[in-house]
C-alpha cells in the first residue's frame, strides 16, 4: 500500500501544476483568440454571413433585437488576480450588426490603474479627426482623464492588424503589465502613455 503513496502525490501535483498553468494561460488565449476573430472586419462591407463563416463566431455569445444584433467575447486575469499576483486586466470585444452589416466594431481595454482605452473601428470618422486612426481623451468636468478612445475606420490598416494591437500576454503575467506601451504594442506611435500623463 505504501508503495503507491508516493506515485499518487507526484500525480496529484502534477494535475495541480496542470490545472494552475491552464488557468493562468487561458486568458491570454482567450485574447489571442478574440483579436484574431475580429482581424479584417470591415464596418460597412463586411456582412453577417461573412462574419458567421469565421468559425469563432458561430459559438459566442449573441444577443439580437429587432434586425440588430451584438456579438461579444471576453478575456480577463480571474485567476492570477483573485490570488493578487496581477492587477484585473480584461479585454472586452464586441461586434454590432444592423440589418445584416457590421456597423461597429470595438475593442475595450481595461488595466486596474490605467485609464481604460477602447478601440473602435467606425463607418465615418467624427469631422474633428484630423487623423486615421484618430486619438481621443474623454475628460470630464473634474478634469480627470476616464478614458481614451482610438477611432479609425476601413480605410486603417488597424483594421488589419488587430491581433498585434493588443498584447494577449499582458493577461497571463505576474504583476500584469504596467503602460499603455506593453499592453498595446501596436499603439506606440501614438504616445498613449504622454496622453494619459498630459494634463
Amino acid at each position: 500500500m505504501k508503495k503507491y503513496i508516493a506515485p499518487t502525490i507526484i500525480l496529484i501535483l502534477l494535475s495541480v501544476g496542470i490545472f494552475i498553468r491552464y488557468e493562468i494561460m487561458a486568458p491570454a488565449r482567450a485574447a489571442a483568440h478574440d483579436l484574431e476573430a475580429i482581424n479584417g472586419i470591415t464596418v460597412g462591407k463586411t456582412t453577417e454571413a461573412e462574419l458567421l463563416g469565421r468559425s469563432a463566431f458561430q459559438t459566442i455569445d449573441r444577443q439580437c433585437h429587432e434586425g440588430a444584433c451584438l456579438y461579444h467575447m471576453h478575456a480577463q486575469n480571474t485567476f492570477l488576480n483573485s490570488l493578487h499576483l496581477a492587477p484585473r486586466t480584461l479585454m472586452s470585444t464586441v461586434v454590432n450588426v444592423n440589418n445584416g452589416m457590421v456597423t461597429g466594431v470595438y475593442v475595450l481595454t481595461m488595466k486596474w490603474g490605467l485609464p481604460p482605452i477602447s478601440l473602435q473601428q467606425v463607418e465615418t470618422l467624427p469631422l474633428e479627426c484630423s487623423s486615421n486612426p484618430c486619438v481621443k481623451r474623454m475628460i470630464p468636468p473634474n478634469k480627470v482623464l476616464a478614458s481614451i478612445r482610438i477611432l479609425f475606420n476601413g480605410d486603417s490598416e488597424l483594421r488589419n492588424q488587430m491581433p498585434e494591437s493588443v498584447n494577449p500576454e499582458c493577461f497571463s503575467r505576474l504583476r500584469g503589465c504596467n503602460t499603455y506601451a506593453e499592453l498595446l504594442p501596436g499603439t506606440r506611435s501614438m504616445n498613449l502613455d504622454s496622453l494619459a500623463a498630459a494634463k
